[in-house]
């Protein structure tokens, strides 16, 4: 599905709307209607990040192909190839030896898609007007991208500690050439939900940035603190119609984004803290209803688990979020 950027605008406007004027009780939660359901998915829809603690990278990559993911995403670019207590593997591609380069391509070999997970962490403020390292150090992790032939790379809009709206042109400007540099080396920046924590601002600068390479991705978690969600108290978030006014969100930001949605984080929700990242245990992210909006918007990219845990339990959270998801897309 195609949008102008006066349609893109509009959706996007009227999808906010909608939400903050209807009440949760008033919304039924019933699936929505099932046209699209012929649409076919990439055959290699489902996949699962590398961040499993305290295993080593071609350990974790062989786990996600022994269960039978397709595609692979790399979430630690400043972090170790072997086994390291407490960290998520990964590796720092100014820093990799040959060997390392070698192993690394041998371990993603297998996979038929590849995507990346670029640095948000705090000591990097890469789009703090001010901050010239952090934005070379994450051009750095460009060339990573490329050498792993990944497809999308995900950007955080804000790493922690960074003021968006104080930066907001600084963000605009790097992005969009980020997005060209992306592009110069054959693949998408998708920025990540969070921030903006709105659906007309996060569409806003989408139109801004302007930037046919950089789409967004939708972490299916991270709208917690979305002024659209702000009706809502923490004593009510285990509330059926707390958790239905979260699916209606993301509904929302699939209905707003249209082709600009490229990229997708899944994973579920503890209902009464909405702790992000679990296993899918809980059944709060309705999954197929937001499988039928994305066949619907004619979804063309993957989803890619991100479900943290007791690194002993991740093999079988992994086998079973699988199962469960293979279900869903065939459904």
């Amino acid at each position: 599905m195609k949008l102008n950027r006066r349609q893109f605008l509009t959706t996007a406007s009227s999808c906010a709307a909608s939400l903050v004027a209807c009440s949760p009780a008033d919304r039924s939660g019933e699936p929505s209607s099932p046209e699209g359901n012929g649409y076919q998915f990439v055959p290699y829809i489902v996949g699962a990040n590398t961040a499993i603690t305290g295993w080593g990278f071609t350990e974790a990559a062989k786990l996600l192909h022994d269960i039978g993911y397709r595609t692979i995403e790399v979430q630690n670019l400043v972090g170790t190839l072997e086994p390291t207590p407490g960290e998520f593997p990964g590796f720092r591609f100014d820093k990799a030896s040959e060997a390392d380069k070698e192993s690394i391509l041998e371990a993603i070999e297998p996979f038929d898609y590849v995507t990346v997970h670029l640095p948000y962490e705090d000591w990097m403020p890469y789009i703090n007007a001010d901050d010239t390292e952090g934005a070379a150090f994450l051009e750095t992790c460009l060339d990573a991208a490329a050498f792993i032939g990944a497809k999308v790379a995900v950007l955080h809009p804000q790493p922690k500690g960074t003021d968006l709206v104080a930066n907001w042109s600084t963000v605009v400007e790097r992005i969009r050439r980020w997005g060209s540099m992306a592009e110069d080396r054959g693949f998408r920046l998708a920025c990540e939900t969070s921030m903006p924590n709105s659906i007309p601002d996060l569409v806003r600068m989408h139109e801004e940035i302007d930037h046919d390479n950089v789409g967004v991705t939708l972490d299916v978690g991270h709208q917690g603190r979305f002024v659209e969600l702000s009706h809502i108290v923490k004593e009510d978030y285990g509330t059926a119609a707390a958790i239905q006014a979260y699916n209606d969100l993301n509904i929302g930001i699939v209905e707003a984004l249209g082709d600009k949605l490229i990229h997708f984080h899944t994973h579920d929700i503890e209902p009464t803290t909405w702790a992000e990242h679990k296993p899918l245990i809980h059944g709060f992210v309705d999954y197929p209803r937001l499988i039928a909006a994305l066949r619907r918007a004619e979804y063309s990219g993957v989803l890619v688990f991100e479900i943290g845990g007791d690194p002993a339990t991740m093999p079988d959270w992994l086998r079973e979020a699988k199962r469960k998801m293979d279900a869903f897309v065939s459904a």
